[in-house]
């Protein structure tokens, strides 16, 4: 061989050599084939992405090897087409499809395919990118987004129930409180039923904002023994005249030897009567029979109960949302979609959950389960709060029946209260005389309660323990509070009280001071 062949043959086999390390050096799969769809040539990135070693698959169809089962008839007409006609359909284009990988996962890649003639043959070249990695991080963000979505979604709920609870809770303050004065003075036994029941329902109205406050809030539940029977008995009581006039026949299959579980009452109330509130909203168009089956029984470390209807059911597309926030099956108009949310919350407060499994009547069934905690017996009402030294406190609150009503219950208590309603006068009175607490109103115009607690704890420091702030914004409200003085946050007493709120606050108050 001559001394020109042989420096051509050296420069052939360098530039092949430096045309295979660039096509190996390459982060996406080089294929090469011939006319036939054969496997010619596999880069080191196709054999990380498609699991195949190079000296494995050379020679061998494409069509066998990386295109799923479910395209191959269509990738063999296609070549087929391509042979016979000679019209390229995919060629030079970027493409998105599925491909399989040696141990026949499926995933997704981008396809790129180009016609290369060389010593008169034809061969096909393939740039195949796994497309893996950027869907799992739009997937993530997509996530991502939704979770933010969510917060601003709970985010706009609590400060929408922030301010219902606070406009309702004044008026709600003033009904609790009057009732209770009605019926403690009534001397007719009629007069004091129909102050007992008109505080009753003030006092679940007032349980029902707190409730939802405590969604928003996630506060802690107040735990007592309940019993979960009873509690499901009490809302299909509450919930009984619309069951009946909707004509739903409600089964029960209650075990009789539940026990009782360590929860919130009015929480698990809550839970309960929304389950069977929706239930009987499901069931209202359906043909009868219409049925409502509810059971309860022993698990090994709690209990469970479920409700479950012969309805519509949740469609396939709701099963996964049904608990989030604002999301409804019932029409514009009918629902908000907070009821599921509120359930899912409390219960998970509880250490609890709650999921919508398959049924045996065809409907929804959602299934609660609790863990039995550790009951305690319910807390006995306080009787009177051992009287402040010198019985004089002073009442703020810039709605003059809210701090009427209060005045009238710390008067129950032996306590002698003077009422003003604007900031500037009580700083004029704190001035001006001495007194041994203090409760105000949180949000008031003047600065509200927290300018008032700095004027009074330099006024007079020993109000410092003995200054107790009186809200009905209670998402907010604890915080602001609590950031007056960390090292020691005043006491809370919420809207609506009751005689044992107030007690309550009284006994925190004069401990503090002490």
């Amino acid at each position: 061989m001559s001394e020109d062949m042989q420096a051509l043959l050296a420069r052939l086999m360098e530039a092949e050599a430096l045309k295979q390390g660039v096509i190996d050096a390459a982060l996406d799969a080089v294929i090469t084939a011939d006319r036939d769809c054969r496997v010619t040539g596999w880069n080191a990135a196709a054999e990380r992405i498609f699991g195949h070693r190079r000296d494995e698959i050379m020679g061998k169809p494409i069509g066998d090897t990386i295109v799923p089962p479910h395209h191959r008839a269509g990738h063999e007409a296609g070549l087929a087409r391509y042979h016979r006609t000679g019209c390229p359909h995919v060629l030079g284009q970027r493409l998105e499809m599925e491909a399989m990988r040696a141990d026949g996962s499926l995933f997704p890649c981008e396809l790129s395919i180009h016609e290369v003639k060389a010593a008169g043959k034809l061969f096909f070249t393939a740039w195949l990118r796994d497309l893996t990695p950027m869907h799992e991080a739009q997937a993530e963000l997509a996530r991502q987004r939704e979770r933010l979505h969510q917060s601003e979604k709970m985010s706009a709920l609590g400060s929408l129930l922030a301010g219902v609870a606070h406009e309702l809770n004044n008026p709600l303050a003033v009904v609790v409180a009057q009732t209770t004065m009605l019926e403690a003075m009534a001397t007719e036994p009629a007069v004091r039923e129909r102050a007992q029941r008109i505080h009753a329902a003030a006092a679940r109205c007032g349980r029902i904002v707190k409730t939802f406050l405590a969604m928003v809030r996630q506060q802690a539940p107040r735990r007592t023994a309940v019993e979960v029977n009873a509690t499901l008995r009490g809302a299909l009581e509450l919930a009984g005249y619309g069951l009946k006039s909707a004509g739903i026949a409600v089964e029960q299959a209650l075990d009789p030897l539940l026990g009782t579980i360590e929860a919130d009452p009015d929480q698990l109330g809550q839970v309960a009567v929304n389950l069977v509130v929706n239930a009987q909203a499901a069931l209202s168009d359906r043909p009868e029979p219409r049925i409502l089956r509810i059971e309860t029984w022993r698990e090994a470390n709690g209990i469970g109960f479920a409700l479950e209807d012969n309805g519509p059911g949740v469609p396939d597309d709701l099963r996964e949302k049904i608990f989030e926030p604002y999301v409804t099956t019932k029409p514009l108009g009918a629902g908000t979609g907070l009821g599921l949310a509120v359930c899912r919350n409390i219960l998970g407060a509880h250490g609890g959950t709650i999921a919508l499994e398959p049924g045996a009547l065809g409907g929804a069934r959602f299934v609660v389960r609790l863990p039995l905690g550790h009951a305690k017996p319910e807390d006995t009402q306080p009787g009177a709060a051992a009287p402040l030294e010198k019985h004089r406190v002073l009442v703020v609150d810039d709605e003059p029946e809210v701090g009427s009503a209060l005045a009238e219950l710390l008067g129950l208590h032996g306590i002698e209260s003077e009422l003003v309603n604007d900031i500037p006068a009580a700083m004029a009175r704190l001035d001006a005389q001495r007194f041994d607490a203090v409760f105000c109103d949180l949000r008031m115009p003047g600065g509200g309660g927290g300018q008032l607690y700095r004027h009074a704890t330099m006024a007079q420091p020993h109000l410092r323990g003995r200054f107790a702030f009186v809200t009905g914004d209670t998402v907010a409200g604890p915080s602001a509070i609590a950031a007056l003085d960390p090292d020691r946050p005043p006491p809370i007493l919420e809207k609506p009280f009751t005689p044992q709120d107030v007690a309550e606050v009284l006994q925190k108050v004069r401990e503090d001071g002490a």
